[in-house]
């Protein structure tokens, strides 16, 4: 089921139980998300998850927003099929109301980005995104610690990186979304000072600390006007710019550097969210994964 290298994408459940009929000797890690057929050409994750283990598939299926009846027969393929061992579950179904009814008996994350079997076989919830944006970025990049942060994009992935920055001192927090954050920002203030907006352009950058500045606006960037006056405005400075699209090049991180900012992909984020998932998946299932410096390597091929 592949096709120039790339898995083929299952359109709904239909093609899913079609693909589960065909295949047997397998184990697969879904991964659920709504993308139009440009966004899933680009998708990097069909090429390099499927360079694993030949018994291992990373199986992308769109299920459109809101599709809650799709969602709870998803999951319960997952519970009543062995070969499903992992769901990867991405925006617009990443924390969605279903899993909430189907997993009353866990202390579920509050930002569910994965879903991965334990030993009994039970699918297991869990947040991978925020520790590991987090983790690379105090590895290879600087700490939050009396920086000022802003969170360009609360949804999916932005959401779980703001909590997790909350808790590592920064000296004030931005959150800028479309859509109102007033409520997170006011449960975040209770670690540090965080505020919200709804446009770049009311954001405070006066400081003797970095900004860093972070664009979690999802899959086509969020308004890069924005952004690019900010980078603009702050030519020079050595503040920090980091877009979470996992491209290895990205032009609004070229731009980004062209004004003297220390910028970033979210290739180092991604590598290691997808290899800890492996890991998970890998404990139970015996199925052989590389070095995390080899699958970088994947990573960066397909990218």
């Amino acid at each position: 089921m592949k096709k120039n290298g790339k898995i083929l994408v299952c359109d709904g459940v239909k093609d899913l139980k079609t693909y589960l009929k065909n295949h047997r000797d397998i184990k697969i890690c879904l991964y659920l998300a709504e993308k139009t057929k440009e966004a899933w050409d680009i998708s990097t994750s069909r090429v390099y998850m499927n360079q694993i283990d030949n018994n291992f598939v990373y199986l992308p299926v769109n299920i459109k927003k809101e599709d809650w009846d799709s969602i709870r027969e998803v999951y319960t393929l997952a519970k009543n099929d062995n070969r499903i061992i992992a769901i990867n579950q991405t925006q617009p179904h990443k924390s969605n109301p279903v899993q909430k009814e189907w997993f009353l008996d866990q202390n579920i994350p509050q930002n569910v980005d994965s879903l991965i079997k334990d030993k009994n076989n039970e699918l297991q919830c869990y947040n991978l995104n925020g520790p590991s944006f987090t983790s690379w970025f105090e590895d290879e990049v600087t700490n939050f610690s009396g920086n000022k942060a802003v969170i360009f994009g609360v949804g999916g992935v932005g959401e779980p990186i703001a909590r997790i920055i909350a808790t590592k001192n920064p000296e004030k927090m931005y959150l800028v979304d479309i859509y109102s954050k007033e409520d997170i920002a006011k449960e975040l203030s209770k670690s540090t000072c965080t505020e919200y907006f709804d446009n770049l352009s009311k954001v405070d950058f006066n400081t003797e600390n970095k900004v860093i500045l972070i664009n979690c606006a999802g899959k086509e960037g969020g308004d890069e006007k924005e952004v690019k006056n900010v980078l603009d405005k702050l030519k020079n400075m050595n503040n920090i710019f980091v877009d979470l699209r996992p491209q290895l090049d990205i032009e609004i991180v070229n731009i980004a550097r062209q004004y003297g900012w220390d910028a970033y992909t979210g290739f180092g984020m991604n590598s290691r969210n997808d290899y800890v998932l492996l890991q998970k998946i890998q404990e139970t299932t015996g199925i052989n994964i590389p070095s995390f410096k080899e699958f970088a390597k994947l990573v960066a091929n397909a990218s």
